[in-house]
């Protein structure tokens, strides 16, 4: 499954961990990119540095193809 996730704080970053360990396609977006590089070095998922509230942000995170968006900011 193909999910999104705003926001890579406490709660974004854990469920991208769990969610990635059931072996789903993440993409998480934040504005913190140090927060972003760490997960994504531990994580195999993707990132994506911006606002996520912004159109042009979600399309590069591959909205459109998304099966769910979940939002913790």
């Amino acid at each position: 499954m193909k999910i999104i996730i705003l926001g890579a704080g406490q709660v974004g970053g854990s469920l991208a961990e769990h969610l990635a360990n059931e072996a789903n396609d993440i993409t998480v977006i934040d504005t913190d990119t140090a927060r972003l590089r760490e997960l994504q070095d531990r994580l195999d998922i993707r990132t994506v540095e911006g606002k996520a509230s912004y159109p042009s942000v979600l399309a590069q995170a591959g909205a459109q193809y998304a099966d769910m968006l979940i939002a913790v900011t």
